[in-house]
């Protein structure tokens, strides 16, 4: 079961490959996305870059679980 992008409809195989997606795009649509669900995409992309274990992936990884479409 695959992922889809809540903003462009791109499908990946998982949310962390969808995470990745959403911060390389780093479009301004994918980033209103991001901040219309009580997220900082710059808060989580500093987090990825600053902190071990990719905890800006993950935390967007989770909020994508729950609102990305499964195609």
């Amino acid at each position: 079961m695959a992922y889809k992008c809540p903003v462009c409809g791109k499908t990946w195989p998982d949310t962390m490959d969808l995470a990745r997606h959403v911060f390389g795009t780093g479009d301004q649509a994918h980033k209103d996305w991001v901040n219309s669900k009580g997220l900082n995409f710059v808060e989580l992309l500093l987090i990825q870059t600053m902190e071990p274990g990719n905890k800006g992936y993950k935390t967007l990884a989770e909020l994508l679980e729950k609102e990305a479409e499964r195609v």
